[in-house]
């Protein structure tokens, strides 16, 4: 439900936050909780305790947005995570079942361009998994094929985490641009699913997913250190496709003219040699 995904907002980002990051004295005894006390988020949010408390139980129903815009003041949150936070704390507006299956399909005119891109290509899904991908895409990875998941694959399996080349600070913005795209959606049975397994896999994963940080994708560069290609500094592009928004057509390419532009090229060519001569 969207009041308990938006206490568990609460509480993390609540965990995070020491008196001294925002004006209070840090007092001298030892706290019996870590980062801020549930009464000091109501003080600074200008809302009595026992309403914030509710809140993070989950029964405190659907703040103002008033009360919203005091909480993301008094949380210290940036404009990406004062988005998510009012996109929790706003009532659903749609009535279809959140965990009825999706049956999701990429459009034929969408399979058909990401076969003919000259670059690695491929979609996602609602819950990151891979719909379709272009040979390319599998010479960058062979995780880069129709049913994989993103998320698994990046932190169960080994070969792609050694891909990148500073896989924690990729992993931390990978699962933090995953909590803003999925939004109200991680509360679905289908996701919640995946995240439970995850986190039974990965403690990487369970400890990032639990900090509940929020990064609007934009821009982005995958710093690969390819086996065969060498290192690789690659734009991440990702397009979302025409009235499908829960999919995403992700392109990999080069700045033009680059060293990276030419690694690529020569390993793209080199498996196009490959695959001819078998």
């Amino acid at each position: 439900m969207a009041e308990d995904l938006l206490a568990g907002y609460l509480r993390a980002r609540r965990g995070q936050l020491r008196p001294g990051d925002v004006g209070l004295p840090e007092g001298t005894g030892r706290r019996r909780v870590t980062g801020l006390r549930r009464e000091e988020v109501a003080l600074l949010a200008g809302i009595s305790a026992d309403y914030y408390l509710r809140l993070e139980q989950g029964r405190g129903g659907t703040p103002s947005l008033q009360v919203v815009g005091a909480l993301a003041r008094a949380l210290r949150l940036d404009d990406a995570a004062t988005a998510y936070l009012t996109s929790l704390a706003t009532p659903a507006t749609t009535n279809a079942d959140p965990g009825s299956p999706t049956g999701e399909q990429v459009p034929a005119s969408v399979e058909n361009l990401v076969r003919l891109l000259p670059l690695p290509a491929f979609v996602t899904g609602r819950n990151f998994d891979v719909l379709t991908a272009n040979d390319n895409a599998f010479r960058i990875s062979p995780e880069l094929v129709a049913g994989k998941n993103r998320l698994w694959s990046f932190f169960v399996v080994d070969s792609e985490r050694n891909l990148y080349r500073d896989w924690q600070t990729t992993a931390r913005r990978f699962v933090a641009v995953v909590r803003d795209s999925v939004g109200r959606g991680a509360a679905r049975p289908d996701f919640l699913a995946l995240v439970t397994e995850l986190s039974e896999r990965s403690e990487s994963f369970r400890q990032l997913w639990d900090r509940h940080d929020v990064v609007a994708r934009d821009t982005d560069f995958a710093l690969l250190q390819h086996p065969v290609a060498g290192p690789l500094r690659l734009h991440l592009e990702r397009l979302a496709v025409a009235g499908i928004p829960e999919q995403g057509l992700v392109i990999y390419h080069p700045t033009a003219g680059s060293e990276d532009a030419r690694r690529l090229a020569r390993l793209l060519t080199t498996a196009d040699r490959g695959a001819q001569g078998a």
